[in-house]
């Protein structure tokens, strides 16, 4: 799975976390910190889950409690487990299969060849119109079997169709 992190959202059909409290769509997933309202307006209204930036275990408590049903990418250093959390790591610090954000392309190549289970990847050091393409299948970089990290580190050939 790849998660797009941005300032705004973006005109790209990723699922993306952005520092909102409201999901204005379904691919949003609003960045929440340690703000009660601003968290229970997240919770409320998310509908692909919710992102906490904290290391408390209160605030993952109180999300579960509103909407046990949501999934929750833990941001934070709380070591937090569970059904419906997702915690997500820094890519330097990486520790067997799991969620990693990845700031640039030079972090991306720390983890290849390591198991991932997926990616949150910062808007500020990827195109995200490209990785949309990559991500569709609608550019290729020629390489079979490729694993997800591979195939967001290879320099993709776009195919046009001539009509």
């Amino acid at each position: 799975m790849i998660l797009i992190y941005s300032e705004k959202v973006l005109g790209v059909d990723i699922p993306q976390v952005v520092p909102l409290c409201d999901a204005l769509d379904a691919k949003i997933i609003p960045l929440v910190g340690e703000d009660l309202d601003c968290l229970h307006r997240a919770v409320k209204k998310a509908v692909a889950g919710v992102a906490l930036r904290t290391g408390k275990r209160l605030w993952v408590a109180l999300a579960r409690e509103l909407r046990p049903d949501l999934t929750i990418y833990l941001w934070g250093p709380a070591p937090i487990r569970g059904k419906n959390i997702v915690p997500i790591r820094p890519a330097s610090a990486y520790a067997g299969p799991g969620f990693y954000y990845v700031r640039d392309r030079d972090e991306l190549r720390g983890l290849r060849g390591k198991e991932v289970l997926g990616l949150l990847l910062d808007a500020r050091g990827f195109d995200p119109y490209t990785l949309e393409l990559v991500i569709k299948g609608r550019a290729t970089c020629g390489c079979d079997g490729c694993g997800l990290v591979e195939r967001l580190l290879c320099e993709p050939y776009r195919e046009v169709e001539v009509l």
